[in-house]
């Protein structure tokens, strides 16, 4: 298990967590396009909270993937 220890950005310190989230954001696009192109959004009745959820939901297990170190 890795312990999630802030990282220095050139004498920033940030939170990996942030880092997470910063990677997820493009993750959770990709996966909105894909769904806009399978057209699974008719059954979505509020997009935005699923947009929030998908980058909540990613971020979640980039975190975990780091605590575990896989």
């Amino acid at each position: 298990m890795l312990p999630l220890r802030e990282i220095d950005l050139f004498g920033i310190y940030v939170s990996p967590v942030a880092l997470c989230i910063a990677a997820a954001l493009p993750l959770s696009l990709l996966l909105r396009r894909v769904l806009d192109r399978t057209a699974i959004n008719r059954f979505v009745s509020n997009r935005a909270l699923i947009d929030l959820c998908m980058l909540v939901g990613i971020g979640s297990l980039l975190v975990l993937s780091l605590r575990l170190g896989a």
